[in-house]
This record gives C-alpha cells, structure tokens and sequence, in this order.
C-alpha cells in the first residue's frame, strides 16, 4: 500500500491505494476541510494558527498511518505553500514535529500530474486539461496524447472568494468581477501557449463538486456515467445566482457543504476558461494530481505493477 497526502489550499487529503494491473485503487480516502489559502497575511505568509492547524492535521493522519503501515507515504503540497513567503520554513517544521519530507510542486508540476492522473482515466488524445484548486489553477493543453503547454495562474476558488465576495454566495456584481480578473490573467497568456477546444477536461475537487450540482439540476438520471455538461448549462445555472439564491445554497449544502463559499467561484472560473477557450463540453475526470503523482514516482522506482 502507498499512502499520498495532498496539502492544498482548500483541503488536506490522506489517500490510500493499493496498485492494481499499474492503476492505483483507493483503499482510503480521507478529508480534512482547512483551507490554508484563508491564513494568509499581509506579508504573504501562512499565519501561525494556519502553521497549527496543518501540524494537527498531520499529526492525526500519522495516527492513521501507524496502523495502516504503507510501504511508502508521499506527501505533497501545492499553491498554499507555494505562494506562501514562509513555505519551505512549514516544510522544515513538518520534516522537525512529524517526520514528513513534503515536497512543493511548482505550478507546472502540478499541471503536468494532472495530466498524468487524466490519462489513468481514460482521455482524448487532444484538449485542454483544467484544474481549479483552492489557491490556483493549472491549465494543460495536450495534443496527439503529448503535453504542449503546462501553465499555472494564481487564482483558485478560495482566493477568489476571500477577494471577490462579501458574502456566502457572489452576487451578480461579484461573479462579474471574478469572471474579469480570470480573463485578465488568460489574456496575459501567449496566443500560442493555449489554442481553443471543443473539450475541457476538469480535474479536482472543485470539479468532482461541480459535477454533483450539474447533475443535479441538469442531469437527472443521476447515472454515473452522467460526466460531462455542456458550457451553456453552466452558464444558465451562474446567471441564475441571484434569482435562485436559495435553492443553490440548498444544493450545495446537502451535496458539497464545506464548499458551501468557494464552489460558485470555481464553477465561474471553469466556466470562464471554457468561454475563453470556445470549448463547449466541460467533462469531469475523477482521478488527477494525486494519482500522477504516484504514479510517476512509482515508475521512478520501477513500482507500477505492484
């Protein structure tokens, strides 16, 4: 068994796989809700009762672990402590108080793990990859089964909802801005870094939630096969905050609660790369960078088979 823990800027998580046939099979897969991204100070630094908050977390998934005995444990953190300015000091007191070399991914990293989780899944050989986390989001463009750009801007769900919203849910003014700040960061882009496409693939969290509230107002059979949506659908669901206000506060607490304040803004985030990028099919891959992760670790060590 191999054990990854995730450090992101919304949730931890702990996720145990055994491998199977060079696929990873989840044995575990447990959540803790901290959003790291939301104790950061005007120094750009992760404040001391965030730095707590993380060494608890970590100290209960080591618990955890003694019991479990995994063969190797891998853990991981991405834009929360890569945007932090004291980052690689949390990574020396983690190694100090729990015995855990976590490494930083660089944004790039992470896009191009997301790449590599997608393919276990089963992807086309051309589009555009998108991952919304809670402190950033990578976009991987592949074309002929091949990664031609792998990219990072430092907005994510949480970010944009400490930014952007006074409120539980944006109103029309704030999904208006959160829908401009991302435009301005993609317009920053070189015209030949990205290219349109007719299909985006949507990987993590956010994503997994996303699906869930699509589903549940436009795709009604509920079938898990049910994984895509079209951007329209989602565009009729956005601008419809303010008039359904209540009922999509009710959605989300009874399908995704402790994303109750940053689903919205991850669901105008997905919805603005897809305007931005002409693609009309937004379609949810359940596995990304956790299972990349370790697979490409394993294949360092020649372990897929296991």
């Amino acid at each position: 068994m191999w054990a990854v823990i995730d450090i992101g800027s919304n949730t931890i998580r702990l996720v145990i796989y055994t491998i199977d046939n060079g696929h990873p099979r989840p044995m575990l897969n447990k959540k803790y809700a901290v959003g790291l991204a939301a104790y950061i100070d005007k120094a750009n630094c992760i404040k001391q009762e965030g730095i707590n908050i993380l060494l608890d977390v970590l100290a209960d998934i080591n618990t955890i672990l003694r019991y479990i005995h995994p063969e190797c444990v891998l853990p991981f953190g991405t834009a929360a402590l890569r945007n932090s300015a004291n980052g690689d000091e949390i990574v020396s007191l983690i190694k100090e108080r729990c015995g855990m070399a976590v490494r930083i991914l660089s944004g790039e990293e992470e896009a191009v793990f997301d790449y590599y989780g997608a393919m276990l899944e089963g992807i086309g050989d051309d589009g555009l990859l998108v991952d919304v986390g809670g402190g950033s989001t990578e976009l991987t463009l592949f074309k002929d089964r091949k990664i031609i750009s792998a990219l990072s801007i430092p907005l994510g769900s949480l970010i944009l909802y400490r930014t952007h919203v006074d409120g539980i849910l944006p109103t029309q003014k704030e999904a208006h801005k959160i829908k401009k700040t991302i435009n301005d960061y993609l317009d920053k882009l070189a015209d030949n870094e990205l290219m349109h496409n007719n299909t985006i693939y949507c990987v993590g969290g956010t994503a997994r939630a996303a699906l869930k509230i699509m589903r549940d107002r436009y795709l009604p059979s509920g079938r898990e096969e049910d994984n895509s949506y079209t951007r329209s659908q989602l565009k009729g669901m956005l601008d419809n905050i303010e008039k359904n206000r209540k009922q999509l506060m009710h959605n989300i607490l009874c399908l995704s609660p402790d994303r109750i304040h940053t689903l919205i803004p991850g669901l105008l985030a997905f919805y603005t790369v897809a305007k931005h990028y002409d693609s009309n099919k937004l379609v949810t891959i359940s596995l990304g960078v956790r299972e990349g992760y370790l697979m490409h670790h394993l294949g360092e060590r020649g372990n897929t088979r296991e």
